[in-house]
């Protein structure tokens, strides 16, 4: 993709008397990316440059009633889940596209007198590409529901060996969630049988102390952890910027599972257990609950730029965050949207998504790399399609 491609992100504002709760007033997010020449005519396209190192990615756009949810790396690397009755559910997702929800509907107590609330998971049991790695980058997007699990894991594929079935197959594995701690970690697991955390990301949580912590987060936020094992270098980004280096003391990175298989646990602690439903104990703790969205493995170690390519939308580091279109209290149309710092954004709108004219809402807006807002008034029309354009 050329270097002067731009990418609004499009919303859509119908009056419909079909949806509830706005007394016939209704808002649809259309989470349509295209790709706008500056110099050029619009282009119905949408991809970005293909990345051989990237060996895993799931952007959660596909149906998952398969349960199937898939690699669009194009290694193959699909997640399955195997229990068909309680898939993974969709909700927005950063750029406005579609995010994996993961909820509470039960407990599991096969372990008893243990008893844990479970969500989904997702099993990846196809590794190609990253079941090694000694240089790589692990990136997501997370938002926390209501929680209160200090012991909860977005990706896991490891154990320490002194627990592990299959010791030698579990050294040097590796976990990203919270260990005993509200903070995200990276930890590892060395042949000498610690469990050691190799780089975190801060607090982000709403209430962590008190005797009723709320370890929900109010946002998505982006989780990338870059590591070089041969420059002993491991860096976790936060929302594309750099938080904190660590060593990381280690030859490579593998992925673990369980002893009878190698797999990579999504939203649940693997345990050292098989990743199909109900034929063993495990996974039964960990599980996550909230949205993750756009999940990447690379095996390479990115760039500083590309990992803050990621948290402003891939391709040109400019695109809106967290767009949302609602009313505000006097009836007007709000939509809100989070920027790059120090670039100007147009709110603009037409009617037809696919023809006609596109009409700015107010001026351009200097964004300050926080929440924006800008209102217009639905009054004369019966729908609106808006997008968010970055400017040269």
């Amino acid at each position: 993709m050329k270097s002067i491609v731009r990418q609004p992100l499009w919303c859509k504002w119908v009056l419909s008397d079909s949806l509830p709760g706005w007394n016939g007033l209704g808002w649809l997010l259309a989470a349509i990316l295209c790709v706008y020449w500056c110099s050029g005519p619009l282009q119905a396209q949408t991809s970005e440059p293909a990345d051989t190192n990237l060996v895993l990615r799931f952007d959660f756009e596909q149906s998952n009633t398969n349960g199937r949810v898939q690699d669009v790396s194009g290694n193959g690397n699909d997640g399955w889940q195997f229990n068909q009755t309680n898939l993974l559910g969709a909700a927005n997702g950063v750029f406005g596209s579609t995010a994996a929800r993961f909820s509470y509907v039960g407990f599991i107590s096969n372990d008893w007198p243990q008893v844990y609330a479970f969500s989904q998971y997702i099993a990846v049991t196809n590794l190609a590409g990253f079941e090694y790695l000694t240089n790589g980058t692990i990136s997501l997007w997370a938002r926390f529901d209501t929680n209160q699990d200090v012991g909860m894991y977005l990706l896991d594929s490891g154990y320490s060996v002194l627990y592990a079935a299959g010791q030698g197959a579990a050294s040097n594995s590796w976990t990203l969630g919270r260990y005993i701690t509200p903070n995200l970690c990276l930890v590892a697991y060395p042949s000498d049988g610690s469990a050691r955390i190799i780089v975190n990301w801060p607090n982000d949580t709403v209430r962590s102390g008190g005797s009723t912590p709320d370890l929900s987060t109010t946002s998505f936020h982006l989780y990338t952890v870059t590591f070089d094992c041969p420059g002993n270098r491991a860096t976790a980004y936060y929302d594309g910027v750099p938080y904190m280096t660590g060593a990381i003391n280690l030859p490579w990175l593998r992925i673990y599972g369980c002893s009878s298989l190698r797999w990579l646990c999504v939203g649940a602690m693997a345990h050292d257990g098989t990743p199909f439903w109900g034929d063993d104990y495990y996974p039964n703790a960990g599980y996550f609950v909230g949205k993750l969205d756009d999940v990447r493995i690379y095996n390479r170690t990115l760039s500083s730029r590309e990992v803050q390519a990621l948290y402003y939308g891939s391709g040109n580091g400019v695109l809106g965050r967290n767009v949302l279109v609602g009313l505000d209290t006097s009836g007007l149309i709000q939509l809100t949207f989070e920027g790059k710092s120090k670039t100007y954004y147009q709110v603009e709108w037409r009617t037809n998504l696919l023809a006609g004219v596109w009409q700015a809402v107010g001026a351009p807006i200097l964004s300050s790399g926080t929440t924006s807002s800008i209102s217009d008034s639905p009054a004369g029309h019966a729908q609106r399609f808006y997008r968010v354009r970055p400017l040269p």
